[in-house]
């Protein structure tokens, strides 16, 4: 899986985070059963911090 971030935006990291991950399971990208990174492995991955990416899954998660 791989996620553009754009540290310029306006919208905060999370929230692109947020918006990529919705996007790539509706594009198909992701496979149903298929497990995602782990928050410290995508932060890694990302370089953002671990906090950002733990806020954009309990995001995820309340969206459902």
């Amino acid at each position: 899986m791989r996620l553009r971030l754009r540290p310029d935006s306006d919208m905060p990291i999370y929230e692109q985070i947020v918006k990529e991950m919705v996007f790539a399971v509706a594009a198909g990208d992701v496979p149903p059963g298929e497990l995602v990174p782990s928050v410290r492995d995508l932060a890694q991955q990302l370089l953002v911090n671990p906090n950002t990416v733990a806020r954009a899954f309990q995001e995820l998660e309340r969206e459902g």
